[in-house]
């Protein structure tokens, strides 16, 4: 995998935000986030991994039935992350 820019990853990240907030509250894959970017599994969940660290994004393992994901993640944004982007919406 080629190397990419810390630019290009903050940019990324940024339409992983976007995404997200479009879909919220409801937990979206790693591979369905992936599909929309266009972007490969693998740099998909570094950067998930990257904004979970930063506490944007919070990890959800139960699906809308209740039941537990053994090893499938999925993601949604944080409700604190959410209140800081309705603000500036509405600002």
């Amino acid at each position: 995998m080629s190397r990419v820019s810390q630019k290009s990853f903050q940019k990324v990240a940024e339409q992983v935000l976007g995404i997200l907030y479009d879909r919220f509250p409801s937990p979206l894959s790693t591979n369905a986030i992936s599909k929309e970017l266009g972007r490969d599994n693998e740099f998909t969940g570094k950067v998930l991994n990257f904004l979970h660290e930063k506490r944007f994004v919070a990890l959800s393992r139960v699906s809308k039935s209740g039941s537990q994901y053994s090893s499938k993640k999925c993601w949604r944004l944080s409700t604190e992350t959410h209140m800081k982007y309705s603000h500036m919406a509405q600002g």
